[in-house]
């Protein structure tokens, strides 16, 4: 028997109620395709292979390939690649939006995530398992402790929906907290390589690495105080009360500041 290996921060998902909650919650439909990130052992492969047009499988773990491979061949609609994910580069021209899904390691979640949007181009829409504290992040509003950089990074690629939690024994093994499941929507004109998301990246690399200080203070050489105070933003205000809104109007002016 394969066991789950802790270098891929495995737990595999075993409980039926839970896949029939995420196939409601996904409604996948016969015209569509599907990539899931990290097939495991399958059970959410197999749940998906009759309600799908295809499914790409991507699966790192080499000694999970063998039977994952075997079960491809006994369907035509589903296909196992043995890569990571993050050395998968989309078609963003592609037409055919995919859709994707997957129940991710706390390990490389972050990644994922940065893949994520990398990719956004391609997906008509993502659904994510993650562990709770790391799901939260991601959806957490301005004044939280778990509200940060990728909060507000998160919040500008996508709209997101909190669906429904897990708990610990829906996993073999077991994992030590919560999970939760996530609908992220891609937002159409938001790209992560345009010049107004690579200043949002710079603008809030540079207040969550100095957190704990006034944004005045951490802004003193880039944006003067008269000016925070006309973008209608508390200078004294730190980091973690900012809303997505306020990153963007500093954004916006210092883009049209560095364009003359």
């Amino acid at each position: 028997m394969i066991k789950a290996k802790k270098k891929f921060g495995q737990n595999f998902l075993i409980d039926p109620i839970i896949i029939y909650k995420i196939l409601q919650s996904v409604n996948p439909l016969k015209n569509q395709s599907f990539l899931e990130i990290g097939a495991g052992k399958g059970a959410l492969t197999r749940a998906l292979l009759n309600k799908v047009k295809m499914l790409d499988s991507v699966e790192l773990d080499r000694d999970l390939i063998p039977e994952l491979k075997k079960l491809a061949f006994s369907v035509k609609n589903l296909r196992i690649k043995e890569n990571n994910i993050l050395d998968i580069r989309l078609n963003k021209k592609s037409t055919n939006k995919l859709r994707v899904i997957g129940n991710l390691p706390y390990n490389i979640s972050s990644q994922i995530m940065l893949w994520s949007f990398e990719n956004s181009e391609s997906f008509q829409d993502i659904h994510y398992m993650f562990q709770r504290e790391f799901g939260e992040r991601l959806l957490s509003s301005p004044g939280r402790k778990s509200y940060g950089r990728l909060s507000v990074l998160t919040q500008y690629m996508f709209k997101t929906v909190s669906l429904f939690l897990v708990p610990p024994e829906s996993f073999k093994p077991r994992p030590s907290v919560e999970s939760i499941f996530i609908k992220f929507i891609p937002i159409s004109e938001k790209k992560i390589n345009s010049k107004e998301a690579i200043m949002l990246q710079k603008v809030t690399k540079l207040l969550f690495t100095k957190r704990r200080k006034k944004i005045s203070k951490t802004f003193k050489d880039l944006l003067p105080l008269n000016k925070i105070i006309d973008l209608k933003i508390d200078p004294d205000n730190r980091p973690e009360s900012l809303s997505l809104k306020d990153f963007l109007k500093i954004t916006t002016y210092l883009l049209k500041r560095k364009n003359g």
